[in-house]
């Protein structure tokens, strides 16, 4: 069924929800964020042998970070209040998973990013601010419609093969808006969307949690072991990387992880997530998460692990290593 929200996002590429979340659980989330950002940061740093370039994980003075399973973020299910869910299912019109359950931090002296699309094919991304967020402290800039081939044409969930140069293009036809946010707002946006990050002129971070869903089958995917050979593969993938500051052996490392993670249908495979905190979940959580790997052992048995999609990802992965060693020499 059509809402509102699902009208807008599919005419304009976003919605922004205001007041949507209650103040106090965004309270809650941002206490419990902020401890595992700065072990994050630690964890980080710590790969390098000696001092680098590097500020950030993702862009300069930019973070990506995935979120703990055993947490009150995920354990609240914000991301499948009734009319969010209602939405999605509207967008989507078939089967979906919440695939990256993360988060998106612009640091004290972040600049503008480059103009650009998280991706060529169709996807939603959920944001709720854990600040108040304007272009004093690093707002997204946005570009209307540019999910779409062209402003008149319309909405489909086919993927679009806009060149960077292309998109920049575009985009410099357009006005971008400003999506200031206040604590309790969310923003649903398709990843199509041309956008861009713009500068952090305070001296506090602004942090946004960030839930990506993608198109899925309903109960297919690939076996825990190939996935497990890809996490192993990509952990390899980051011990040589880091200790040389390459940043394209780096990004090379990081991106292939992603690779597995969407292969797999859900950044939660080696994240187990813990049976205090599936017991909470209603039915509208668990399905956005029924890729993921539980200790409750019932839910794993709803996916079928076969051995077509495994082969897929085998396919993929043997093609990384291959294009890593060239490139690490």
């Amino acid at each position: 069924m059509e809402t509102q929200a699902s009208i807008y996002l599919k005419e304009n590429g976003y919605y922004h929800g205001k007041e949507k979340l209650s103040p106090a659980l965004i309270t809650q989330f941002k206490r419990e964020f902020d401890l595992f950002f700065e072990e994050k940061r630690e964890r980080f740093f710590s790969r390098f042998e000696s001092n680098t370039n590097y500020s950030a994980n993702h862009d300069i003075n930019r973070w990506n970070m995935l979120l703990p399973s055993d947490s009150i973020m995920l354990k609240s299910g914000f991301f499948v209040q009734d009319d969010l869910f209602q939405t999605l299912q509207s967008v989507f019109d078939a089967h979906f998973a919440l695939v990256f359950f993360s988060s998106d931090i612009s640091s004290p002296g972040s600049a503008f990013q480059t103009i650009h699309q998280d991706g060529n094919d169709f996807a939603v991304a959920l944001n709720v601010p854990l600040v108040d967020s304007d272009e004093q402290n690093g707002a997204t800039h946005i570009y209307p419609k540019t999910h779409r081939v062209a402003v008149n044409a319309p909405f489909t969930n086919e993927s679009n093969k806009f060149s960077d140069d292309e998109i920049i293009l575009r985009a410099e036809q357009l006005d971008p808006v400003s999506l200031d946010v206040k604590i309790g707002d969310y923003t649903l946006r398709d990843l199509r969307l041309i956008h861009r990050g713009t500068p952090n002129k305070t001296t506090e971070q602004r942090p946004y949690l960030s839930s990506i869903f993608l198109p899925s089958s309903e109960n297919q995917a690939p076996t825990f072991e190939s996935i497990n050979y890809g996490l192993k593969l990509f952990k390899q993938f980051k011990d040589i990387a880091f200790p040389t500051g390459r940043t394209e052996l780096i990004d090379y490392a990081n991106t292939f992880g992603r690779l597995v993670l969407g292969f797999s249908n859900s950044d939660r495979v080696n994240r187990p997530i813990p049976k205090h905190i599936s017991d909470q979940l209603n039915e509208n959580a668990l399905y956005c998460l029924r890729f993921a790997f539980f200790e409750d052992e019932k839910l794993n048995e709803r996916i079928i692990r076969n051995v077509s999609s495994s082969e897929e990802l085998l396919h993929e992965i043997e093609t990384a290593k291959v294009e890593f060693e060239q490139l690490a020499k």
